[in-house]
């Protein structure tokens, strides 16, 4: 017993990881394909299956989904465990994807705002877990379609307005709406 004791304190010393304290071992075959695929939308994959998109976006900015050595790894662990389990990814996501998208109220949308380029301020993003994402939405609640993520530390993201929980935020080319709890101006 202090053998297989000192032995997993030296693979954990040294970063070797083992099978059965991986942390997605205990993963369901959706919880996998989210990881992984959050992974590729961290870096701007382009997507073009309709479950990813919907989750995702289309992302689509540079590096265009171009992996670090780390982020490689990590996705083969996850195909790895996504085999195991036999995964065939015909799971359906734990919620539903509505297929209508409300148009924003007319009360919402200030014209003064909208063509001039006011800015209140800068933000990062905080709060968002890893292998999550803070969703950008095209209006200001979770019942407005998704258009974009972004990641925790994200930052010099312009603020452009806020309205009952929510900010108008520009980044990256995306203009949309995202949560303000998930937002912290400096």
């Amino acid at each position: 017993m202090r053998k297989a004791l000192v032995f997993l304190a030296l693979a954990v010393a040294f970063g070797a990881e083992s099978e059965a304290f991986s942390p997605y071992s205990s993963m369901s075959c959706y919880k996998l394909w989210h990881a992984r695929n959050s992974i590729y939308a961290k870096e701007g994959y382009c997507f073009s299956s309709p479950k990813a998109i919907s989750v995702f976006g289309k992302a689509c900015f540079p590096p265009y989904g171009k992996l670090s050595d780390w982020e490689a790894k990590e996705v083969e662990k996850i195909k790895r465990w996504e085999g195991r389990k036999g995964c065939s990814g015909n799971y359906v996501a734990p919620m539903p994807i509505k297929s209508t998208v409300a148009p924003i109220p007319s009360s919402t949308t200030s014209k003064s705002n909208e063509t001039n380029n006011n800015i209140l301020g800068y933000a990062k993003v905080v709060g968002v877990r890893p292998y999550s994402f803070l969703a950008v939405r095209i209006g200001p609640g979770k019942k407005y379609a998704q258009i974009g993520i972004f990641r925790s530390g994200d930052k010099d993201i312009q603020v452009m307005r806020c309205l009952g929980g929510w900010c108008k935020v520009r980044y990256k080319n995306i203009v949309g709406w995202v949560a303000s709890r998930y937002l912290r101006m400096y």
